[in-house]
């Protein structure tokens, strides 16, 4: 029965630690540089808002990661409450980009100020490149496959044959 009350006088005990010892804010210097250089430079920006620059670094935040695969902002046009982003995106986007265009309006105007009249698409077809920005690999030659297969040879398993023969495609596919 002593149990329960030594817990509970630990668990006071602690607690009581806790609220002596809270823990300060880290220092962070680049936080409030930020926020100065922006101060100063806001009379200088204030019939444009932010730029193109900005919109590209932060477009997988405004847009989220689904969207962002497949298009990124090209150009904006226009001053203040004539604004165009131009967006680049895979004529397979189009139909999603369509239904979803006040939403983005919406967050895209709140991350430029409140200023954007219109987003404009321009399909453009993909370039080869995969989703990680590396151009597509060429495919194996006939001789590069059939040296994978001699020596896979004596494996008798056939599932873990053709696992290997990915696997070394894949290897073999990357090197080049």
């Amino acid at each position: 029965m002593s149990e329960p009350q030594h817990d509970k006088e630990a668990e006071a005990l602690a607690l009581k630690r806790l609220m002596k010892h809270r823990a300060k804010p880290v220092y962070t210097p680049g936080n409030k540089l930020s926020l100065r250089i922006a101060k100063v430079m806001r009379p200088y920006a204030k019939d444009d808002g932010p730029g193109l620059p900005l919109i590209q670094r932060r477009w997988q935040d405004l847009v989220g990661p689904r969207l962002a695969k497949l298009s990124r902002p090209v150009k904006l046009t226009g001053k203040k409450e004539e604004r165009i982003l131009t967006l680049e995106i895979l004529p397979s986007a189009s139909p999603i980009f369509q239904h979803q265009n006040e939403m983005l309006k919406q967050r895209l105007a709140a991350a430029c100020g409140g200023f954007l009249k219109d987003i404009k698409l321009v399909q453009k077809a993909s370039t080869g490149r995969s989703a990680t920005g590396k151009a597509a690999s060429p495919p194996l030659s006939a001789r590069d496959r059939e040296e994978i297969k001699a020596g896979l040879d004596e494996i008798k398993n056939p599932q873990l044959s053709a696992a290997l023969l990915a696997f070394g495609e894949a290897v073999y596919t990357q090197d080049r």
